[in-house]
């Protein structure tokens, strides 16, 4: 066959048994009857053909390996960003700032933004200002709601609180002011829970006059007073208290470490000497023996006092005196044991003429003290 031309058909076939088929140049040529020389360039001519392509599959599967390797380090990526971000994937923005600014050496800043659903450019505006300007005037009134909370010896709540703000010169919301003490973990401390009612009889010694009226119109037309007791070392220590009803202020007072008549006695001649009433005043009390006794209904006429008695153990009738009490055991001792009497007295002491009468807030008056109260007034 030398010398024949041959159709591309022909050498399609003769290239194929040598590529495809394995058979090699010397077999084909002599199975076929072409020439040797001839069989190779017609090999070599399709080979580079075939190498390219191969090389173009080899060079998409490598981009496709890399692509998937991105794709894989990306998300590896993000599965670690999601793990130590967790405890701030719900927090205000600032706080994923923080993160971001802590970890910027571990994570792309670009990944961690999208995985935390935040703008790259609000986190660098963060950078050149970390703090925002409420933020700066939160810390602020921080300051002066510690003030006033401390003043308070930790009694005050927000709406206190927020009544001290004006005379510190600050005008700013009740519930903002709630809020930081809330963010700061700042309460107001309590100790005691309030007492059930208890209905009971009627007094057969004095009848109830005031019946409940505990808001009157003028200074000294109305007193309530009561005894409670308080804990020491050395044993009990007695506490009887007068309060007006028109300022709530506690206007008489005695502790003694025994429940004789004479503590009572001696809280409500305080009252007289301090406030010197031009007429009678009511003078409301429970049915303990101390108010029973024939001294106290004495005492009483002889003053012009006119006696008024609750109901049995029901401590309602006479709520006055039971929310001062209240106050003082959930604000000043708070279930505190004193190591001695006097120690106990001087606390006391300080409670309600330091404290109470001049400077406590009282939500019945207003937003303000007795003693503010009673001097506004006249």
């Amino acid at each position: 066959m030398s010398g024949q031309r041959y159709t591309p058909e022909f050498k399609d076939e003769a290239v194929k048994q040598v590529i495809d088929r394995g058979y090699t140049i010397a077999e084909v040529s002599e199975r076929l009857g072409v020439s040797s020389h001839s069989l190779y360039k017609w090999v070599n001519a399709v080979k580079p053909t075939e190498t390219e392509q191969q090389k173009n599959e080899l060079l998409e599967a490598k981009s496709e390996i890399l692509k998937l390797r991105s794709q894989l380090r990306r998300t590896e990526e993000e599965r670690d960003i999601l793990k130590k971000a967790a405890k701030v994937l719900c927090k205000p923005a600032r706080v994923k700032y923080q993160f971001i600014n802590e970890h910027q050496q571990e994570f792309r800043v670009a990944t961690m933004c999208r995985v935390l659903r935040i703008a790259r450019a609000g986190f660098y505006a963060w950078l050149h200002k970390p703090v925002s300007d409420r933020a700066i005037e939160d810390h602020r009134l921080l300051e002066l709601i510690r003030a006033s909370y401390s003043a308070s010896r930790g009694v005050y709540g927000a709406r206190r609180v927020f009544q001290d703000m004006p005379e510190a010169g600050e005008l700013c919301g009740k519930h903002r002011v709630a809020k930081i003490m809330r963010v700061n973990q700042i309460k107001a401390l309590r100790g005691y829970k309030a007492p059930r009612p208890i209905a009971g009889r009627p007094s057969i010694i004095a009848p109830n006059r005031l019946e409940r009226e505990f808001t009157v119109n003028e200074p000294d037309t109305a007193w309530v007073t009561d005894i409670t007791y308080i804990r020491t070392w050395q044993g009990w220590l007695y506490l009887a208290v007068v309060v007006d009803l028109y300022s709530r202020k506690v206007v008489g007072w005695s502790m003694k470490p025994s429940l004789n008549r004479e503590i009572v006695l001696d809280a409500l001649l305080m009252a007289l000497w301090r406030r010197h009433p031009k007429k009678k005043v009511l003078v409301h009390s429970d049915q303990g023996s101390q108010y029973s006794s024939d001294d106290w209904l004495r005492f009483c006429k002889t003053h012009q006092l006119e006696p008024s008695m609750s109901r049995r153990g029901n401590c309602w009738d006479n709520a006055v005196a039971e929310s001062f009490f209240s106050s003082l055991k959930k604000e000043r001792i708070k279930k505190r044991i004193y190591k001695t009497r006097d120690l106990a007295k001087e606390d006391i002491f300080d409670y309600i003429e330091a404290f109470y009468n001049r400077t406590r807030r009282h939500s019945h008056l207003g937003g303000v003290s007795p003693e503010v109260f009673e001097t506004a007034s006249k």
